[in-house]
């Protein structure tokens, strides 16, 4: 298939199908990752914890020690990595945090918070969403080239005028 002005509207069309595909896959694996991260969130435990020390040995991967107000728990280790030449590690000693504690292995415990529990299904639902908001949009693009190339048919008109 050439990609002449007079098939334009055709591959419009198959882009625009082609990203409502995408974005039907998209949404359905930003679904199932969400149900994912909240069965593993039911697994887990809330506690509140207290950070009781940070160790930084190589800059932008920290190891936070967290131990649980009570005592009930044994204090686990929470390894957080993040662009330092960008933010700051945005956890402080002495502060203290809901965590989702999980028993069978403390060190996969997570901190209470949404992008920190489900940012791969957000960023998956966003985009889908996204890629499903050009789908009409495409559409109507080829709506409105069609609409035109029956108008210059109809009433005679060029594409091209040679002027002397």
């Amino acid at each position: 298939m050439s990609t002449s002005p007079r098939n334009a509207p055709q591959i419009l069309k198959y882009i625009a199908f082609g990203m409502l595909s995408v974005s039907v896959v998209l949404v359905i694996l930003g679904v199932y990752y969400y149900q994912k991260e909240d069965a593993f969130l039911k697994e887990c435990t809330m506690i509140t914890c207290k950070i009781t020390s940070i160790e930084e040995k190589r800059l932008g991967k920290a190891y936070i020690t967290f131990a649980e107000v009570n005592g009930n728990y044994k204090p686990f280790l929470h390894l957080v990595e993040y662009d330092a030449s960008d933010e700051e590690l945005g956890y402080n000693e002495g502060e203290v945090h809901e965590v989702y504690y999980y028993s069978k292995d403390p060190a996969q415990s997570q901190v209470k918070g949404f992008f920190e529990n489900h940012l791969t299904s957000f960023i998956l639902l966003i985009t889908g969403f996204a890629f499903m908001l050009d789908f009409p949009i495409l559409l109507l693009v080829v709506s409105k080239t069609k609409k035109q190339r029956m108008a210059q048919q109809q009433y005679g008109i060029k594409d091209e005028v040679i002027s002397e």
